[in-house]
C-alpha cells in the first residue's frame, strides 16, 4: 500500500469521527432543549459546557482532517477535495473517502435541523418572557394602586 493510500483511509477515518461527533453534539442539543422546559439549570449549564468542549473537539478533529487532505493532495498532485482525492486514489480509497463523505453531510444535516428547533424555540421563548415582561410593566405602570401607599 502507497504512503497516499494508507494517508487516504487515515482521512476517511478521520471524517468519520467527524461525523460520529456531530451525531453526539446533535443529541446533546436534543437534550439540551429537554433541559430548558425542565428547568433543571444546573444540568442546563454542564449540557452547554459539555458542548463547547465537543466543539472544541470536532474543531481539533477539523484541522486534523484539513491537514490530511492538504498532505495527500500535495503526494498527489490534485485539490484537496474529496471528490479530487477520490479520483487520484485507488478504488478502495474513494470508497472510503466518498462513503465518509456521506455521513459527515448526513450528520451535517442533522445537526443543522437540532439547530434550527433549537434556534425556534429560543426565540420563542425570549418572545413570550417579552410579552410577559410589557403586560407586567403595563400593570404596574398604570392605575392608582402603589406599593407605598
Amino acid at each position: 500500500m502507497k504512503f497516499s493510500e494508507s494517508l487516504a483511509l487515515e482521512l476517511a477515518g478521520v471524517i468519520e469521527e467527524m461525523a460520529s461527533r456531530l451525531e453526539g453534539i446533535a443529541g446533546l442539543l436534543k437534550e439540551e432543549r429537554r433541559l430548558i422546559g425542565g428547568g433543571n439549570y444546573l444540568a442546563l449549564q454542564n449540557a452547554i459546557k459539555e458542548l463547547e468542549r465537543r466543539a472544541s473537539d470536532f474543531l481539533s478533529l477539523e484541522g486534523d482532517r484539513d491537514r490530511l487532505a492538504r498532505e495527500i493532495s500535495a503526494l498527489l498532485h490534485c485539490e484537496p477535495k474529496i471528490s479530487a482525492l477520490a479520483s487520484c486514489t485507488d478504488e478502495v480509497e474513494a470508497s472510503a473517502l466518498l462513503e465518509a463523505a456521506k455521513k459527515l453531510a448526513s450528520s451535517m444535516a442533522v445537526l443543522k435541523s437540532e439547530l434550527d428547533i433549537t434556534s425556534r424555540l429560543l426565540d420563542e421563548s425570549k418572545r413570550y418572557g417579552e410579552m410577559i415582561l410589557s403586560q407586567l410593566s403595563s400593570l404596574t405602570g398604570g392605575g392608582t394602586f402603589s406599593i407605598r401607599g
